[in-house]
Formats: structure tokens, sequence, C-alpha cells
């Protein structure tokens, strides 16, 4: 299984975007230069009344079909 680890910092305003479907995909750089583009709905879990912050390790198959994302660091 392969695993890229990014950064994620949105304010509540931007993930008001999220919510009201005017943004589907959340796009970061993972600490190995790959760009990665995710569905809101897998980061949606990690939401606060100040947005999402934080490290995140996504795990991936050999095809790229997402696997699972769990907070790092």
């Amino acid at each position: 299984m392969r695993k890229s680890i990014v950064s994620i910092n949105l304010n509540s305003d931007q993930v008001l975007q999220f919510y009201k479907r005017q943004k589907e995909r959340v796009r970061a750089v993972a600490d190995d230069g790959t760009s990665i583009s995710l569905p809101f709905d897998i980061i949606a879990q990690f939401v606060s009344h100040h947005g999402i912050y934080g490290r995140f390790e996504i795990s991936y198959d050999s095809s790229g079909k997402f696997k699972g994302i769990r907070r790092v660091g």
C-alpha cells in the first residue's frame, strides 16, 4: 500500500464552500512533491469550528484508489 503525507489548512470560511457545494475537491501537495486532489467527503471527519488544520497520511493502492486517511503528528 502506498502512502502520502499532506498538510491541509482550511479555515472555517473555506470549509463552508465545500458544504455549500461550491467546491468538491481539496488540493494539496504531498511532502514528496506529488499533487493530490481529494474529495472533501474524505476529510470532512476532521472539521472543527476553526476549519481543518493538520498533517494527514493518505493510503492508497497501486492503482491510486483511496484506502484510508489518518491525522499524523
